[in-house]
């Protein structure tokens, strides 16, 4: 079921330019701070002696397709919205009958006329100068800021975003700027600051955000769900999950096999020991991750001092040692594995350190034990936008996974591979 959309209600030629602007211009009628975003970013670009500090409770009256300007003017600055800033354009007065795109009008007096363009070289200059038929009354010449400001897409959707994601909008502002990008990514992505890595920076919102599309771009093409932007489902597989995200100034990528006692014992007949542990030599980490749930839920992850060949021969050589286990077996167990150094110490949800035992106090009479490994693989941001210029980061990506995966008999999109012997 597609999410309702305030600022795409009934679909109607969204790609076009004017349906971009009323689309902004309906997000700001409605909320007073991105009134002040857009107004800040413009007095940015002015010169300081024309800034306006003054602030008020007051709203700014928001006008779409319009030709009249209100009396009360007193600073009117021509602002251009476009894909690339361009090059300074000189705005003066005209005697056209002018309809502007937008009008927005601060009770300090700054009246902004607002000229969208989806592409720099579609902007024609005089559409940038204000008529003075706009005012019913006499225009004070010296009103007029003598340039146009050009603000490119790209930064003021990047304001928003961050709007969107932060603590101070009220619920319902968020959803409405969200709306605004949703609208966008869905029909204008050329403008978004996210739409590749090298576009993003280091910026962490605008990476987020490329990364969720990442996400659904590689759910796509393989016949997958995502979750939450961050995660490839796979049910039923030895690894039913994989995340991926942006952790400081790289890509990573995660994958958790023999999960539950279920995954363990499919891992157990199909992986190919071998071929698993040489994953470690060709860019992946594979590492121990013990954990212990009841009845679905992960309680305590173990820390282990066992290296990963020595802890797969423990659980997948002899007699199984994982699955649903009775304190009367498990307590014996716990004891051993930690004079063994299988078990260091445990931490629970909040990475606190917790003790196996005082789950026995909680009247839970067994804990499920997950022989769990954890794959990780990363890579530099600048590898990352380096594959993405060629066309090639969706396919390695896959590629390295399938790689991974074709250990235990399985590829990404599910169809299994070749199972390992």
């Amino acid at each position: 079921m597609a999410r309702a959309n305030l600022l795409n209600p009934f679909g109607s030629l969204p790609e076009y330019e004017n349906r971009l602007t009323w689309a902004f211009l309906v997000a700001l009628k409605y909320d007073p701070l991105l009134q002040n975003f857009l107004r800040e970013l413009v007095e940015s670009r002015l010169p300081p002696k024309l800034r306006e500090y003054s602030n008020t409770w007051e709203t700014a009256c928001v006008s779409t397709q319009t030709s009249g300007i209100t009396s009360s003017t007193n600073r009117l600055v021509s602002v251009l919205l476009t894909d690339t800033s361009i090059q300074e354009v000189k705005v003066n007065w005209s005697e056209r009958q002018a309809v502007y795109d937008g009008v927005i009008e601060y009770p300090n007096g700054l009246t902004l006329i607002i000229e969208n363009k989806l592409s720099h070289g579609n902007v024609w200059e005089e559409q940038l100068s204000p008529s003075r038929n706009s005012f019913s009354g006499d225009v004070d010449d010296g009103m007029l800021h003598d340039s146009a400001i050009c603000l490119e897409w790209s930064e003021v959707l990047e304001g928003i975003l961050k709007y969107a994601n932060s603590s101070i909008a009220p619920f319902s502002s968020r959803e409405i700027a969200r709306d605004f990008l949703s609208f966008v990514e869905k029909f204008h992505s050329g403008l978004t600051p996210y739409r590749t890595f090298k576009l993003c920076g280091e910026r962490h919102e605008a990476l987020h955000r490329r990364t969720v599309r990442l996400v659904d771009d590689l759910a796509n093409k393989e016949g997958l769900e995502s979750r939450e932007g961050r995660d490839l489902l796979r049910p039923g597989k030895i690894a039913e999950r994989v995340g991926i995200w942006v952790e400081r100034s790289s890509l990573k990528v995660n994958l958790w096999p023999a999960s539950t006692a279920s995954q363990a014992d499919r891992f157990c007949r199909k992986v190919n020991k071998e071929k698993f542990l040489s994953l470690n030599e060709q860019g992946w980490a594979v590492t121990p991750n013990l954990n212990f749930s009841f009845m679905g839920t992960k309680l305590l992850w173990a820390k282990t001092t066992w290296e990963t060949r020595r802890y797969l021969e423990h659980f997948f050589s002899g007699r199984k040692l994982y699955g649903r286990k009775y304190w009367n077996e498990l307590s014996p167990l716990i004891e051993e594995w930690k004079r063994q150094g299988l078990i260091t110490y445990c931490i629970n949800r909040s990475e606190d350190q917790a003790n196996i035992e005082d789950q026995r106090t909680t009247n839970r009479q067994y804990l499920d034990v997950n022989p769990e490994f954890e794959i990780s693989r990363e890579w530099k941001l600048d590898t990352v936008r380096e594959l993405e210029e060629q066309g090639k980061l969706e396919e390695h990506i896959i590629d390295e996974l399938n790689i991974t995966l074709k250990t235990w008999g399985e590829t990404l999109n599910g169809i299994d591979g070749l199972a390992a012997s």
